[in-house]
């Protein structure tokens, strides 16, 4: 009985993987590539965009503070805890520039294309995520200065 319940598992286990890997064979590099390119300059502008909306809006005047907690206790350490603080922003474009720069592997293809995908489920989901953040600091400041005029 047990052999037949790991037999079926087996089987299906197969049945799986060959339609992942069909899946993932069916994206085309080309335009995978280019669309990772374009996706990972939206992320680096967003995180610029972010860092000078939370600038501009921490110099604008006490009622602004940093919500984020690890860069609020940075940022109240001076220079170097403004400079830690970016570091820890950007240190996540390290791995996102290797896979969108990744050269396709012959002997590897389908791990080659996991990384690719991946890292397009990646950046989609951030650029979205720092697009409303960049957006509540932009929202902000004009609710902020136009008040003031």
């Amino acid at each position: 009985m047990l052999e037949g319940v790991r037999a079926r598992m087996k089987e299906r286990r197969r049945i799986i993987r060959e339609r992942e890997t069909r899946f993932l064979m069916s994206f085309d590099i080309l335009r995978l590539n280019k669309r990772l390119v374009i996706l990972l300059a939206v992320f680096v502008t967003l995180n610029c965009f972010d860092a000078l909306t939370t600038l501009v809006a921490l110099k604008s005047g006490p009622g602004f503070v940093e919500l984020n907690p690890l860069a609020a206790g940075l940022f109240s350490l001076s220079f170097e805890g403004f400079v830690a603080a970016l570091s820890l922003k950007y240190i996540p474009v390290v791995p996102l520039l290797y896979a969108t720069f990744l050269k396709e592997s012959a002997s590897r293809p389908v791990a080659f294309r996991i990384v690719k995908v991946s890292a397009f489920v990646a950046l989609v989901a951030a650029d979205i995520f720092y697009l409303g953040v960049v957006g509540s600091n932009v929202k902000t400041l004009a609710t902020y200065y136009l008040r003031l005029g």
